[in-house]
């Protein structure tokens, strides 16, 4: 328990004269969460109990699964990342690509960083491909439940669709094992679930016209011009395309009860469509959680659609959830 000493100390190393006090709800603040309000000028406050809190606070060891992955083992470390990579559903890039490059384990040096494998990709190239969110996401909260059970904290990072199934698999997991499921969803690069304009029938196109398409958007010409690529990873985007394509949005109350951060870029994407997320698409990301206690969307004014292909992209989503799971 703080006293109004303990709090004025702080106050003053953070050299935030300006940020009141208010002792009946700050004394029963740790000091960190005191020095992090603080120094944040009084805009980052704990979350409550009764904010939907469902995450373990063990520390239990991560079990293995085919789906994820650890970048580098860090038994010490104070929370897990675990990020849902983007899947081939526009311009069919995220199919062949992986997005953890620079190793997120160097940047993020608090966290123990997990990368989540869908089939088709690496050493699961072979397996049954999927087409449907739903069976999906079953399938990833089946294996991701049970591997973060009872370990410390974590929070999903998701890039375009994987921003998706990441929020999905978030509240399968919750609803699966109570008690349990991440403290954070940040959506990175991608509309609110709720968005309506991802409906599309290009994942049905004959594998001619469907290669013209990719053609066209560009950006997958490395795939295009190699026989053996384009027999690997051609099937892959087509049914990442149909994820997004068939991807029901969720109607009525929001069924995730965490904070969800959302970033995206204002500048226009430097692919052949120029793609952006338009900001109103993003701050749909408000209406998918009733959690409003620490949910936010953030513009960043010298980055595309493309989050993670700028450094200051990367850096800015990475701080924003190592502040956020230092507070738990």
């Amino acid at each position: 328990m703080l006293s109004r000493e303990d709090l004025l100390s702080i106050q003053a190393d953070a050299m935030a004269d300006d940020v009141e006090i208010d002792l009946e709800k700050m004394t029963s603040w740790s000091e960190a969460e005191a020095r992090a309000y603080f120094e944040s000028g009084g805009t980052l406050e704990p979350r409550s109990a009764g904010s939907g809190a469902n995450f373990t606070r063990g520390d239990a060891p991560t079990a293995a699964t085919p789906w994820m992955r650890c970048l580098a083992k860090k038994p010490e470390a104070a929370y897990r990342v675990v990020v849902f990579s983007w899947t081939g559903n526009r311009g069919g890039q995220g199919s062949a690509h992986n997005l953890m490059r620079p190793n997120w384990s160097v940047s993020m040096a608090q966290a123990e960083v997990f990368e989540v494998l869908l089939p088709g990709r690496g050493m699961r190239q072979k397996e049954q491909l999927y087409t449907d969110v739903k069976q999906i996401v079953s399938a990833l909260a089946c294996a991701l439940g049970p591997a973060l059970k009872g370990g410390s904290p974590y929070a999903f990072v998701g890039f375009s669709f994987g921003a998706i199934l990441a929020y999905e698999t978030a509240i399968r997991i919750s609803a699966s094992y109570p008690g349990e499921g991440p403290a954070l969803v940040c959506a990175v690069s991608a509309e609110g679930p709720a968005w309506p304009h991802r409906k599309g029938i290009q994942h049905q196109l004959d594998d001619s016209a469907f290669k013209s398409m990719l053609a066209e958007k560009k950006g997958t010409d490395f795939i295009l011009r190699d026989v053996s690529l384009t027999r690997l990873y051609l099937p892959v985007i087509k049914a990442d395309l149909a994820l997004e394509e068939t991807y029901d949005p969720p109607t009525g109350p929001p069924r995730l009860n965490i904070p969800v951060m959302a970033f995206f870029g204002e500048a226009h994407g430097r692919d052949h469509l120029a793609t952006r997320v338009a900001r109103d698409a993003a701050e749909l990301w408000l209406e998918a959680t009733s959690d409003a206690t620490a949910s936010r969307v953030v513009a960043l004014p010298e980055v595309d659609w493309y989050v993670f292909q700028e450094p200051s992209g990367t850096a800015a989503v990475q701080e924003a959830v190592a502040n956020f799971m230092a507070m738990l």
